[in-house]
């Protein structure tokens, strides 16, 4: 196994919060709009202010450099103030998505051993902490920072942000007064601070790999500060830069390519609560936004082309396509990226001088500090340019997964290779191009979905007898699941039935789109499902609507 550790040697997050805080206090660093559409800014200055101050308060409680600090929270300011105090002690954050349910949720919190979590108290019809108790009742009654659950056996700590500031949850530590700073803890978290180094662990993102249990990579402190500033590079970002994420912080999309890449450059990050097209449009149009990012943002075009929004000021965008030249006549750059979790997000990229048909048929070039090489999967070899194999990157590519040696020895070579299992090409001029997966799963909605683990719980249904999922495009998320549903003999379920029971089990973008009951399927000599004719079938059906 590599001895190579990608951060070693190299700035840490919070010196980049603190360089920012001195060359530019007065400057809007965040706007953000709530679910209440409450506007929210904060300046560089009260950034790095606030940050400190809770850092403190988490001193306080007990949270200490390596410590697992889980954050389960939608785009609120409260989320970028809780990563950086985190980067200023060393905590490890582990971003949790809202969008999952409570048994997934309760499996990250075991497998990453997190002992302490930010959670907000509720948005819209979600109850965090009525889930949260699904996993470990003892939540509801525990005393503050005397939690012990046989649920969640290493989380001690629950701190609680509350949307409207009021009373409720009295036992859980309140963000809002921890916030507020400890002055006795003053000393002591400046003297943690001044030994965290680039090195160190900053986060644990779960990402489902092709085993179906998601896998927690860990991303140093180095290597998303080389990340940030490798990106706004390629697509010469600068201070004047406004950047409209509509990516959650939770995907490496919103803290990576969003906070990261504004962080290093010192522009502005423009976002909301939830995705919400209509707000954006008009949050794009009047914070005058350069840059558009993010996976639906197609959604967001239309909307604001129906709405006749001005996106005039909009160079560089994420969607292409009719109506995003229409919207959008000025933009140089046309932004789509190859990468991965495990890389920090974006591996590859085009900028504004590379040619246009480039940026439009082609994921651009790696990004310094990357070297990417394609291999014949079967041996390894490496293949001529402009043939397909799988891509391999060595460069700054993540520690490793949390808790499991295994899957990391089979991701990561001896020659520090790590082996993405996505199959792409490679032109004369060194533009990569994506063709598609090796490893069994779909992209929904710039999401990795496992196709294994929903197939494995739709097969804990009484009623199913063999199931298989497949991927089938889709114009708003690009790509859905369809499953393919053997019945058991004697038993009834309808398409209705298993979703409604499914829901409860699989975050919704894990849920197929579609069931498709039928009484075999294609199988291989080795009585193995044949996937490739499965998915050929698919195809050849009537194409799934947009949601």
């Amino acid at each position: 196994m590599r001895t190579y550790v990608a951060g070693a040697g190299r700035s840490t997050v919070w010196q980049v919060v603190l360089r920012n805080a001195n060359l530019y206090p007065d400057k809007v660093a965040y706007v953000e709009v709530d679910g209440d559409r409450k506007r929210h800014e904060l300046t560089y200055a009260e950034v790095a202010r606030r940050a400190t101050r809770l850092s403190e308060g988490l001193f306080s409680i007990g949270v200490r450099h390596g410590d697992r600090l889980a954050i389960w929270m939608t785009n609120r300011p409260e989320w970028i103030i809780t990563y950086f105090a985190a980067m200023r002690l060393g905590a490890v954050l582990v971003p949790l998505s809202t969008w999952l349910t409570p048994p997934e949720i309760g499996y990250m919190l075991r497998q990453s051993e997190a002992r302490h979590l930010v959670v907000l108290d509720r948005f819209r019809k979600i109850d965090f902490v009525d889930s949260l108790a699904r996993i470990a009742p003892e939540v509801v009654a525990a005393p503050r920072g005397a939690l012990w659950s046989p649920g969640l056996p290493d989380l001690r700590n629950v701190i609680i942000h509350q949307r409207a500031g009021g009373p409720g949850h009295e036992n859980l530590h309140q963000w809002s007064e921890l916030a507020c700073g400890v002055p006795d803890s003053a000393a002591d978290t400046e003297a943690v601070s001044a030994t965290v180094t680039g090195a160190d662990l900053a986060m644990i993102k779960y990402t489902s790999g092709s085993t179906g249990r998601p896998k927690g990579v860990m991303l140093d402190q180095g290597g998303i500060v080389l990340y940030g500033r490798a990106h706004t590079e390629r697509l010469g970002l600068t201070s004047d830069d406004v950047f409209f994420s509509a990516m959650p912080f939770f995907h490496g999309g919103g803290s990576l390519w969003g906070i990261q890449s504004m962080l290093e450059q010192g522009g502005r990050l423009v976002f909301t609560e939830a995705f919400d097209p209509p707000l954006a449009g008009e949050l794009v149009e009047s914070e005058e936004c350069t840059v558009l990012f993010g996976i639906l943002a197609n959604e967001l075009v239309t909307s604001a082309l129906r709405a006749g929004r001005d996106f005039s000021s909009v160079r560089m965008s994420r969607p292409g396509g009719h109506d995003a030249d229409a919207l959008m006549p000025s933009v140089s750059l046309v932004i789509n990226p190859f990468g991965l979790t495990e890389c920090f997000g974006a591996v590859t990229l085009c900028g504004p001088q590379d040619p246009p048909d480039k940026q439009r048929t082609t994921n651009g070039r790696p990004l310094r500090g990357q070297e990417i090489k394609v291999v014949d999967p079967e041996t390894g070899t490496e293949v001529a340019p402009g043939a397909v194999g799988e891509a391999w990157v060595r460069g700054n590519t993540m520690r490793g997964y949390w808790n499991d040696p295994e899957a990391t020895a089979k991701a990561i070579d001896d020659e520090g290779w790590m082996h993405s299992e996505d199959l792409v090409s490679v032109d004369s001029g060194g533009y990569v191009s994506y063709v598609s997966r090796l490893k069994l799963m779909l992209k929904v909605g710039g999401e990795n979905v496992s196709v294994e683990e929903v197939e494995r719980t739709i097969l804990q249904h009484e009623a199913v007898f063999h199931c298989v999922v497949v991927g089938v495009p889709d114009p708003r998320k690009i790509e859905i699941g369809r499953a393919y549903v053997i019945v058991r003999q004697d038993a009834e379920l309808d398409e209705a039935t298993l979703l409604e029971w499914l829901a409860a089990r699989l975050a919704r973008f894990k849920i197929p789109r579609e069931v498709i009951f039928v009484d075999s399927l294609p199988r291989l000599g080795s009585n193995k499902f044949d996937r490739v004719k499965i998915q050929q079938l698919a195809l050849q059906e009537a194409p799934a609507g947009g949601s």
